[in-house]
């Protein structure tokens, strides 16, 4: 309610010095992300744990956290469910991932908040057969997923060959996070199982040498030690091979699904609705979409001999759910011209770009905080596998 009334006080302004509608936008962009921000003022419960069930249509799954000496013992190993927010985002090889792009077994780190819990009924018998779960499950709402590789990527840190042996199956290494090496070596497990990828091709473990700077998967941590190389990338050019192969992943289930974002601001009167893009996205992405200034043309439809020429400067938005499904997006769209492209500061799950344009209709889900996916011109907006549809 303080939003929607902080929201229609700022739609009211009109600035002395521009007079248009332009400052009253910034003013409800910088008010969104201010508020948008206080969402998360506390600190995310950090989680570590091993992916072992996932939804990949809802964007939900199951963590098995990683051991801890806070946990009681029998509450060890007991499964986490989560739910990605709509601003979530995930990380997989250093580059933007979805849900579905992560293996089972894939040992992932987590910043979580907590999320709603069904009452409990004080009179009511416990039930002996309930399922157990996690002391953090109350823990279920996830803004950031990342594998053992992003989260190395970010913190600066690679692992230092010191050992190998084979007929144990060990590999000790040290930690080294931005130049400042760990107090004592890691002795985690290898197997015959573990990819080793050396330069663009495929490597063996008889490849690793003192010395060598590593990046590892890990699966089974704290379970079988500190873990289980499930794969280990010997060189930066094995590593910049493994980021550019998932950036285009990302960027093709983009190009399909369309970038998703919360409405700021609708102005009826004008048909103009102002969309905040979510944070996760590869920013080189944004120079597919037309730039300020761009001129809107009509459509030159298709021929028997050529396809149709779409308006360079249009956008074109299906509305979505808090899982990011669209309902229908190849029937349920709308498009129309691009009014111009707003910068504000990041904040915790939000890019701070923010695209105004005016569709040919305001569907009924062009309203402020829903969510919606939107398309440039330069991407086909095409159907999608039923599964993947709300409307069935």
């Amino acid at each position: 309610m303080l939003r929607r009334l902080i929201f229609s006080s700022f739609a009211s302004l009109r600035s002395p010095l521009r007079g248009s509608t332009r400052f009253a936008m910034l003013a409800v962009s910088l008010c969104s992300a201010v508020i948008l921000h206080s969402s998360f003022a506390a600190e995310p419960h950090l989680i570590s744990g091993e992916l072992i069930a996932l939804d990949h249509i809802n964007r939900a799954g199951t963590l098995r956290p990683d051991r801890t000496d806070a946990q009681r013992r029998g509450d060890w190993d007991l499964p986490l469910d989560f739910t990605l927010l709509p601003e979530g985002s995930i990380s997989y090889h250093g580059a933007p991932a979805e849900l579905r792009h992560i293996p089972i077994g894939t040992h992932l780190h987590g910043q979580f908040f907590e999320g709603s819990l069904k009452p409990v009924d004080p009179k009511a018998k416990p039930d002996p057969n309930a399922r157990k779960v996690s002391g953090d499950s109350k823990y279920s709402r996830v803004l950031k997923l990342e594998d053992d590789f992003s989260h190395e990527v970010r913190l600066k840190r690679t692992w230092r060959v010191e050992t190998l042996d084979l007929t144990l199956g060990t590999l000790t290494v040290t930690g080294n996070t931005a130049g400042k090496d760990d107090v004592k070596p890691t002795l985690f497990q290898i197997a015959p199982s573990t990819r080793v990828w050396k330069g663009r091709g495929i490597g063996t473990l008889a490849d690793l040498k003192p010395q060598q700077r590593l990046r590892i998967n890990l699966t089974v941590c704290t379970l079988k030690g500190p873990g289980r190389c499930v794969e280990i990338w010997l060189d930066d050019e094995s590593r910049a091979a493994a980021t550019a192969h998932q950036l285009e992943v990302h960027r093709q289930f983009m190009r399909e699904h369309g970038l998703p974002g919360i409405i700021d601001d609708v102005d009826n009167s004008k048909g103009i609705v102002t969309v905040a893009l979510f944070d996760g996205f590869d920013p080189k992405l944004m120079d597919e979409f037309p730039a300020n200034g761009t001129v809107s043309a009509p459509v030159v439809p298709a021929t028997a001999t050529s396809p149709a020429i779409p308006d360079p400067a249009g956008i074109t938005a299906a509305v979505a759910e808090d899982n990011l499904r669209t309902w229908d997006q190849i029937n349920d769209r709308k498009t129309g011209p691009m009014i111009e492209t707003l910068k504000t500061l990041p904040m915790p799950g939000h890019s701070g770009i923010r695209i105004r344009f005016q569709p040919s209709l305001l569907l009924e889900g062009f309203r402020p905080q829903r969510i919606i996916r939107i398309w440039p011109a330069k991407w086909k907006v095409d159907d999608l596998p039923r599964e993947e549809k709300v409307y069935q």
